[in-house]
């Protein structure tokens, strides 16, 4: 048996042993010291990167466009340059509701809408694909607005268009990932939360 008293005892009193085993123990806790540090720094990172990208989103433009299609305000026009024009219905209030936003176009390019809104959902469904972000953290911060875009007449209208072409088959395939999986994963996510919360009390 190597670790009987007998080997302790030898390699104590050999000086070359005892360096050979007191760096190899020095070493290992080293290696356990980087492993913390190294996990602690990718947890900030994460963290960093996920607060950068809600940031990028939640622009004013972002808000203004959000407030469009939440409010089914726009229509999809799918002419030789694609627009989407704002339709309000003659509605005082919801014209008095764009005024208070700096809303004053009556129409959205629809490059707009893919630099602002579904560009950065499209980035988020190709981060989570890689793993790079969670399915729970993509859940809680952008759930809300790819279910929004999914179910919007107009938004469907575009991406419907932006695939017609050949070899556009797979033209914002991410934002369909993304809303796939948190239609998939959404419930379980809410109603893990329903019961932690529920423990809580």
């Amino acid at each position: 048996m190597p670790w009987t008293g007998d080997f302790w005892i030898k390699t104590f009193q050999d000086p070359v042993n005892f360096w050979a085993m007191l760096t190899a123990i020095t070493t290992f806790v080293l290696a356990g010291v980087a492993y913390k540090q190294l996990s602690d720094l990718a947890a900030t990172s994460r963290s960093d990167f996920l607060y950068k990208l809600k940031k990028d989103f939640f622009t004013e433009r972002a808000r203004r466009l959000v407030f469009l299609v939440e409010n089914g305000l726009l229509e999809f026009r799918d002419e030789s340059v694609p627009f989407f024009k704002v339709v309000t219905g003659g509605d005082a209030r919801i014209q008095s509701r764009l005024e208070e936003l700096g809303i004053t176009d009556e129409s959205v390019s629809a490059y707009l809408v893919d630099d602002v809104l579904l560009g950065p959902l499209e980035d988020v469904g190709l981060l989570l694909r890689s793993d790079s972000v969670s399915m729970a953290e993509a859940y809680e911060q952008f759930d809300s607005y790819a279910q929004m875009c999914f179910d919007d007449t107009a938004m469907r209208s575009y991406l419907e268009s932006a695939r017609a072409g050949e070899g556009n088959e797979d033209v914002y395939d991410g934002i369909q990932f993304l809303y796939e999986k948190l239609q998939k994963e959404g419930p379980k996510i809410r109603e893990k939360k329903k019961k932690k919360k529920a423990r809580g009390r």
